[in-house]
Protein backbone atom coordinates (compact mmCIF):
# COMPACT_ATOMS: atom_id res chain seq x y z
CA UNK A 1 0.00 0.00 0.00
CA UNK A 2 1.04 3.55 -0.51
CA UNK A 3 0.14 6.72 1.32
CA UNK A 4 -2.39 8.77 -0.66
CA UNK A 5 -1.86 11.79 1.60
CA UNK A 6 1.86 12.10 0.90
CA UNK A 7 2.91 14.84 -1.53
CA UNK A 8 3.54 13.75 -5.05
CA UNK A 9 7.14 14.32 -6.08
CA UNK A 10 7.63 14.85 -9.76
CA UNK A 11 10.83 13.84 -11.39
CA UNK A 12 12.27 16.50 -13.64
CA UNK A 13 13.29 15.48 -17.06
CA UNK A 14 16.91 16.26 -17.91
CA UNK A 15 17.53 19.26 -20.12
CA UNK A 16 18.11 18.33 -23.70
CA UNK A 17 20.32 21.30 -24.51
CA UNK A 18 22.89 22.29 -21.89
CA UNK A 19 24.57 24.91 -24.10
CA UNK A 20 25.29 27.96 -21.84
CA UNK A 21 24.43 30.39 -24.63
CA UNK A 22 21.04 28.74 -25.12
CA UNK A 23 20.05 28.74 -21.43
CA UNK A 24 19.12 32.44 -21.53
CA UNK A 25 17.11 32.06 -24.71
CA UNK A 26 13.38 32.07 -24.73
CA UNK A 27 11.46 29.93 -27.17
CA UNK A 28 11.72 31.26 -30.71
CA UNK A 29 13.56 34.48 -29.85
CA UNK A 30 17.03 35.76 -30.56
CA UNK A 31 20.04 35.50 -28.30
CA UNK A 32 18.62 37.62 -25.49
CA UNK A 33 15.43 39.43 -24.74
CA UNK A 34 15.12 42.89 -23.22
CA UNK A 35 11.83 44.33 -22.11
CA UNK A 36 10.42 47.56 -23.46
CA UNK A 37 10.95 49.69 -20.33
CA UNK A 38 14.78 49.59 -20.17
CA UNK A 39 15.01 50.26 -23.91
CA UNK A 40 12.59 53.18 -23.55
CA UNK A 41 14.64 54.70 -20.72
CA UNK A 42 17.94 54.16 -22.55
CA UNK A 43 16.63 55.91 -25.68
CA UNK A 44 15.18 58.77 -23.61
CA UNK A 45 18.40 59.28 -21.66
CA UNK A 46 20.55 59.13 -24.81
CA UNK A 47 18.44 61.83 -26.46
CA UNK A 48 18.61 63.98 -23.31
CA UNK A 49 22.41 63.62 -23.14
CA UNK A 50 22.75 64.57 -26.82
CA UNK A 51 20.50 67.60 -26.30
CA UNK A 52 22.48 68.68 -23.24
CA UNK A 53 25.71 68.32 -25.23
CA UNK A 54 24.30 70.51 -27.99
CA UNK A 55 23.30 73.17 -25.43
CA UNK A 56 26.79 73.11 -23.92
CA UNK A 57 28.37 73.38 -27.38
CA UNK A 58 26.14 76.31 -28.29
CA UNK A 59 26.90 78.09 -25.02
CA UNK A 60 30.63 77.66 -25.65
CA UNK A 61 30.20 79.16 -29.11
CA UNK A 62 28.22 82.15 -27.89
CA UNK A 63 30.59 82.81 -24.98
CA UNK A 64 32.89 84.81 -27.25
CA UNK A 65 30.09 86.51 -29.16
CA UNK A 66 29.77 90.24 -28.65
CA UNK A 67 26.70 92.32 -29.35
CA UNK A 68 28.19 95.36 -31.00
CA UNK A 69 27.96 97.21 -34.26
CA UNK A 70 31.17 97.69 -36.21
CA UNK A 71 31.02 101.16 -37.75
CA UNK A 72 34.61 101.39 -38.90
CA UNK A 73 36.50 99.15 -41.31
CA UNK A 74 39.50 99.05 -38.97
CA UNK A 75 37.73 96.36 -36.93
CA UNK A 76 37.03 94.11 -39.92
CA UNK A 77 38.97 91.19 -38.40
CA UNK A 78 36.75 91.29 -35.30
CA UNK A 79 33.68 91.62 -37.48
CA UNK A 80 34.77 88.52 -39.46
CA UNK A 81 35.33 86.57 -36.23
CA UNK A 82 31.88 87.53 -34.95
CA UNK A 83 30.32 86.57 -38.30
CA UNK A 84 31.99 83.15 -38.08
CA UNK A 85 30.62 82.62 -34.56
CA UNK A 86 27.12 83.61 -35.67
CA UNK A 87 27.36 81.26 -38.67
CA UNK A 88 28.32 78.30 -36.44
CA UNK A 89 25.50 79.12 -34.00
CA UNK A 90 22.98 79.28 -36.85
CA UNK A 91 24.31 75.98 -38.18
CA UNK A 92 23.69 74.20 -34.85
CA UNK A 93 20.20 75.65 -34.26
CA UNK A 94 18.22 73.23 -36.52
CA UNK A 95 19.95 70.21 -34.94
CA UNK A 96 19.15 71.57 -31.48
CA UNK A 97 15.48 72.06 -32.42
CA UNK A 98 15.24 68.48 -33.69
CA UNK A 99 16.82 67.22 -30.46
CA UNK A 100 14.32 69.24 -28.42
CA UNK A 101 11.41 67.78 -30.38
CA UNK A 102 12.79 64.27 -29.86
CA UNK A 103 13.10 64.85 -26.10
CA UNK A 104 9.50 66.07 -25.93
CA UNK A 105 8.30 63.11 -28.03
CA UNK A 106 10.15 60.53 -25.92
CA UNK A 107 8.90 62.17 -22.73
CA UNK A 108 5.36 61.84 -24.09
CA UNK A 109 6.02 58.15 -24.86
CA UNK A 110 7.27 57.57 -21.29
CA UNK A 111 4.26 59.35 -19.79
CA UNK A 112 1.85 57.49 -22.06
CA UNK A 113 3.42 54.14 -21.15
CA UNK A 114 3.12 54.73 -17.41
CA UNK A 115 -0.41 56.20 -17.68
CA UNK A 116 -1.48 53.13 -19.66
CA UNK A 117 0.25 50.87 -17.13
CA UNK A 118 -1.68 52.51 -14.28
CA UNK A 119 -4.96 52.07 -16.14
CA UNK A 120 -4.19 48.41 -16.81
CA UNK A 121 -3.36 47.76 -13.15
CA UNK A 122 -6.61 49.45 -12.10
CA UNK A 123 -8.47 47.17 -14.54
CA UNK A 124 -9.81 50.13 -16.49
CA UNK A 125 -8.07 48.89 -19.64
CA UNK A 126 -7.61 45.26 -20.46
Amino acid sequence: MFNRMAPCLRVREPRQNMDPAALGRSQGSGRWKMTFVPVMWIVWSAIVVITAGLYIYRSNLTRDEEDQIFLDDSFSHEQAAQAAIVARVHKIEPVLRIAQVLVVAMTAVVLFYYARDILVHLNILS
